[in-house]
């Protein structure tokens, strides 16, 4: 178990630099999103698993936005893409440049 926001109900994975994967978590009443390193002593066992960061997802005065928000202020749960998609099918079609900074594991 642990801590998170209240709904929390998605998640993706990236890679890890040095191998492996971080999970982010959203939910759906925070603006937050949390990020879980699954293993974070690289042995394999889950019991570890630790936040390992959070990052609010509110906007700032440099924010664009494509509306105004007139109902459901502070509803959470926006989607996300992490950057490299390191899927099968996917990585392939990175730039070089992005496939250079990933490790085998």
């Amino acid at each position: 178990m642990l801590p998170c926001d209240p709904g929390y109900h998605g998640v993706q994975y990236g890679a890890k630099q040095g191998g492996g994967y971080y999970a982010y978590v959203s939910s759906k009443f925070s603006n937050s999103l949390i990020i879980v390193d699954p293993d974070p002593n690289n042995d394999g066992i889950p019991a570890d698993a630790a936040v390992a960061g959070r990052i609010s997802l509110t906007s700032v005065g440099t924010t664009v936005t494509d509306d105004t928000i007139i109902g459901n202020r502070g509803m959470g749960g926006q989607g996300l893409l992490t950057i490299p998609v390191d899927n099968n099918g996917w990585i392939q079609n990175l730039p070089q440049v992005w496939k250079d900074q990933l490790t085998a594991s």
